[in-house]
């Protein structure tokens, strides 16, 4: 027996679920990401992928988590408390996956390390890396790129400086003009400010290594079951993600302005910062001289042995090429 209440009412029912279908149909995927020293050109690519809309056309909702780099970033993705960490020192994942760590390398996010410098306060008596025999030397955090670039600067200077981790950028200048460390490392657009001014003077770059030029020193991860899971999703935000690189290195009125402003910087000295970044260094494909970075692995007991090809295949999965 048909009951006539339901009969009348079953249209509009039925014209309310069209209505609320592409609601549900185009709800947003949800994203979480850590992402180590916020505030660089390298690390506000997602946040201007956020700012710009590039995210929510490709149907993604994402959260940024900051970190102060190193470990810190890599134990989020670890943990699975965010399913990407961006800026990871190359040496740090390694040897989290070796210990049977989650983690998966889904692109490039430095090759060479035109970006790091170290600095001295100009009364230091310290003129170059090669006076820092005995001297304190700053980096971020164990197994980040800093950690590795430290290393190879001592080398390359054939010093023995004593290599300490002084945390973030704020923190390591505080520990620098207190003469708690004799040398400390940083990233354009911070401390040039002391640079200009004579207060500090630049004792190394991470470009004064030639064997570093191609080398991919700091890479992004993925949680690996989020990848085999959400292998779409993740294909789309690395999508987005090279394609923004390549809006704020032909955008860059807009993308330096915007950098300039979360910096709360000058637009000369934004501009002027963007010099330590070239657009090939930031390319998202291959993961170059990763020999390399195993052997420096090796050496500073990441790695008891070369990692095998299936290893290396399972670890270095690159889900989307430009």
């Amino acid at each position: 027996m048909k009951n006539p209440l339901l009969h009348r009412l079953l249209p509009g029912l039925l014209c309310l679920g069209l209505a609320l279908l592409p609601a549900f149909a185009l709800a947003a995927d949800k994203v979480k990401v850590a992402i180590g020293q916020k505030g660089l050109w390298d690390t506000m690519i997602t946040v201007m992928a956020i700012d710009e809309g590039f995210f929510a056309k490709e149907g993604l909702e994402v959260e940024i988590t900051w970190t102060r780099g190193g470990a810190e970033t890599l134990q989020a993705v670890i943990t699975g408390s965010v399913d990407f960490a961006f800026a990871n020192g190359v040496l740090g994942v390694i040897g989290a996956y070796a210990k049977g760590a989650p983690v998966r390398i889904v692109s490039a996010q430095m090759t060479g390390a035109p970006d790091l410098y170290w600095y001295a306060k100009s009364d230091s008596g310290i003129k170059t890396l090669a006076d820092a025999n005995g001297k304190s030397m700053g980096y971020s955090r164990p197994g980040s790129s800093t950690n590795l670039v430290a290393l190879a600067l001592a080398k390359h200077y054939k010093v023995k400086p004593k290599l300490v981790s002084s945390g973030g950028i704020s923190g390591t200048r505080t520990q620098v003009m207190s003469n708690q460390v004799d040398i400390g490392w940083s990233v354009p657009p911070f401390n040039l400010d002391l640079v200009a001014d004579g207060s500090i003077h630049i004792v190394a770059r991470g470009s004064d290594v030639p064997s570093l030029v191609g080398q991919t020193v700091r890479v992004n991860v993925a949680n690996a079951e989020f990848l085999k899971s959400r292998r779409d999703v993740a294909k789309r935000f690395m999508k987005v993600y090279a394609q923004t690189i390549d809006w704020m290195y032909t955008n860059q009125d807009a993308s330096v302005k915007r950098y300039a402003e979360a910096n709360k910087i000058d637009l000369a000295v934004a501009k002027s910062a963007l010099a330590f970044y070239p657009r090939s260094g930031m390319n998202v494909a291959p993961i170059s001289g990763f020999d390399q970075s195993m052997q420096e692995a090796i050496e500073n007991k990441r790695l008891t042995a070369p990692l095998s090809a299936a290893q290396q295949k399972e670890l270095i999965d690159i889900v989307y090429t430009p």
